[in-house]
């Protein structure tokens, strides 16, 4: 099993994955004359945009860890010894929101204070003007996160809360069962339902209305990455890890590096440049095993992952406000035209925030203790 700490370490090598994925991968977003490629190609693709493209594996890798850690808190047994689970999605949905609030409530006022007057600074038309008009309804909208306008990468936001929903359903319908087979294919099923046979519905005249409909949208043609969110429950509940943890019980410290870093690098070339996203299903829990045996072996990049697997949720939140849309940190963050130097002022400014912004929030939330508690 994975515990607390592997997650969030997990969690760390996800965000990593994902500041590379935007900064890297989007040429038409990189300011005008700040390009960052190097000069290293690999099966003729640039190499930062190898690592871009791998980079939206960070998506499944979230759904993954969600499922897994869903399934690990929610469920334990009663005195007589049956499964049950905490009905813990209305505690989960205020979580997330309220994380989500604290960043909206901080840079969507900074946004249009600071950044509603912006030059157009790169081929994508919309990167500057996300501040530029003040409107209650797209203020409003966001907020709840119907909508996603301010921030195109807050999409994600959205999906997790119906995936949440499904992924209690899933475990509630198959708590008594043990059958891993029946259940992987029924996970592959649904792939199939939310990629090929549900959006095919939507073209059918008089289901036509099915696509304007909140509920068909966002549940039955919901990300395809959620898919994963299932896998990871499956691994919780069968226990997979500790059995391939086995298979590495006879091996030296030295032998489980280099295995897992094969491993990795593998899972890097097959997702870039062999096979769909649908394969995620069998490459993710390969590449995320191998990723926490390389981190428990090397244990220089422990705590550097901790720290950022804890910052992650406002890390994802903020960061593309400085590589996107404010564009005095876009410069800042693409200035020096070197990929290694832009991704770690990238981490330095997303990171720093998100210190910042905890430390805010504490101080926020001592004052109104300290008000409430003196008054009568």
């Amino acid at each position: 099993m994975l515990c607390k700490e592997d997650t969030k370490k997990l969690k760390g090598i996800a965000i990593l994955l994902m500041l590379a994925h935007h900064l890297y991968t989007f040429a038409d977003r990189i300011p005008y004359e700040m390009h960052i490629a190097t000069s290293i190609h690999i099966s003729g693709q640039e190499l930062t945009v190898i690592i871009g493209l791998f980079g939206k594996i960070c998506v499944s890798l979230y759904m993954f860890l969600g499922g897994y850690g869903l399934y690990a808190s929610c469920i334990f047994c009663n005195h007589q010894g049956q499964l049950q689970i905490k009905n813990s999605l209305y505690r989960k949905i205020i979580n997330l929101y309220t994380a989500y609030w604290k960043i909206f409530l901080i840079y969507i006022p900074i946004g249009y204070l600071l950044f509603s007057n912006q030059p157009q600074f790169c081929n994508t038309v919309t990167q500057h003007t996300r501040f530029a008009a003040f409107s209650l309804h797209k203020i409003i909208s966001d907020f709840f996160a119907i909508t996603n306008l301010f921030n195109s990468e807050w999409w994600f936001l959205r999906t997790y809360l119906f995936v949440l929903f499904e992924g209690f359903v899933f475990i509630e319908l198959l708590k008594n069962k043990k059958n891993i087979h029946l259940e992987c294919c029924f996970i592959i099923l649904w792939n199939i339902l939310i990629t090929q046979i549900f959006p095919s519905f939507t073209s059918i005249p008089f289901l036509e209305e099915l696509d304007s409909n909140i509920w068909y949208k966002n549940l039955f043609l919901i990300n395809e990455y959620a898919s994963l969110f299932f896998i990871g429950i499956i691994f919780a509940k069968y226990k997979i890890f500790m059995s391939w943890n086995q298979l590495f019980d006879s091996c030296k410290r030295f032998e489980k590096i280099i295995l897992s870093l094969f491993v990795i690098i593998s899972c890097v070339y097959v997702r870039v440049f062999i096979m769909p996203v649908s394969f995620d299903l069998l490459l993710v829990p390969i590449f995320i095993f191998a990723c926490h045996i390389f981190v428990e072996e090397t244990i220089f990049l422990n705590k550097l992952l901790l720290i950022l697997g804890r910052h992650s949720t406002n890390i994802w939140l903020t960061h593309s406000f400085y590589c996107y849309y404010f564009y005095f940190f876009v410069r800042i963050v693409y200035g020096s035209r070197n990929a290694v130097i832009s991704m770690i002022v990238l981490i330095s400014l997303s990171l720093g925030s998100s210190i910042l912004i905890n430390l805010l929030w504490q101080k926020i939330g001592l004052f109104y203790n300290h008000i409430i508690s003196h008054t009568p």
